[in-house]
């Protein structure tokens, strides 16, 4: 995190067009544009963070049964988080918001989901996906068609393989794209991405473990409330 302003108790800057004080406490790997990359030196001062300084990327975990965001280490949250985050169906996610020179753009999950849909490799079969009969949780799913030769087993079983869950607007556009692992894990992680827009121009990336993909939509509601609250009032 930027070690400028420690007295302050929140973060200042300019996320996706919109001025927002985040609480400090909260937030990790903070970064603007601008700022040196990792194992990067910086040249010169910090500068002077104002509600024009654009926010290029953060991190912050919530509990989306309540909209509870952990406030770190020393915070009044901490004996919880450590006590629940471990779960297999942990109500904690760890959201990463990218914004300013990372942000893809105005239909950038679509173009990131619609490439992983039509992308097909002859060396890695599980990187090819065809799309499932039925639905799952109101999501379309795309899996790893075909078996594979050496263990006779479907390639979607394979430890490498991914389930892709998509949902999209009246025009067909995904705005909702989710990977999840097939591994028969304590916490198979998903990786749930949406943007924004129209109030902010950002993408938004949770994680979470598939134990808790049936609440995809109370998770995406929950955090794109979050972010919209850092707004300054």
């Amino acid at each position: 995190m930027e070690s400028d302003n420690t007295e302050q108790d929140t973060v200042i800057g300019d996320l996706g067009g919109v001025p927002v004080e985040i609480p400090r406490e909260s937030v990790h790997l903070l970064q603007y544009n601008g700022d040196p990359g990792w194992g990067e030196a910086r040249v010169g001062p910090i500068p002077e963070r104002t509600y024009e300084s654009k926010i290029f990327s953060f991190g912050f975990d919530i509990r989306y049964t309540d909209g509870t965001i952990y406030d770190g280490p020393n915070g009044k949250m901490y004996r919880e988080y450590r006590q629940q985050e471990g779960l297999p169906d942990s109500p904690w996610v760890s959201v990463g918001v990218s914004s300013g020179k990372m942000y893809h753009g105005p239909g950038g999950i679509d173009r990131m989901g619609g490439g992983t849909l039509r992308g097909s490799s002859v060396y890695d079969p599980t990187a090819t996906y065809a799309k499932l009969p039925e639905t799952q949780f109101g999501l379309e799913v795309y899996a790893s068609p075909g078996i594979d030769p050496e263990t006779n087993t479907p390639w979607r079983e394979n430890k490498y393989a991914e389930d892709v869950f998509i949902q999209r607007d009246g025009a067909g556009a995904i705005i909702t794209y989710i990977k999840c692992s097939n591994r028969d894990v304590r916490h198979p992680p998903c990786i749930h991405r949406f943007d924004l827009e129209p109030e902010m121009g950002l993408d938004v990336r949770v994680s979470y473990s598939r134990h808790v993909l049936k609440d995809w939509q109370q998770i995406e509601r929950v955090v794109r409330k979050a972010v919209l609250n850092f707004r300054k009032q």
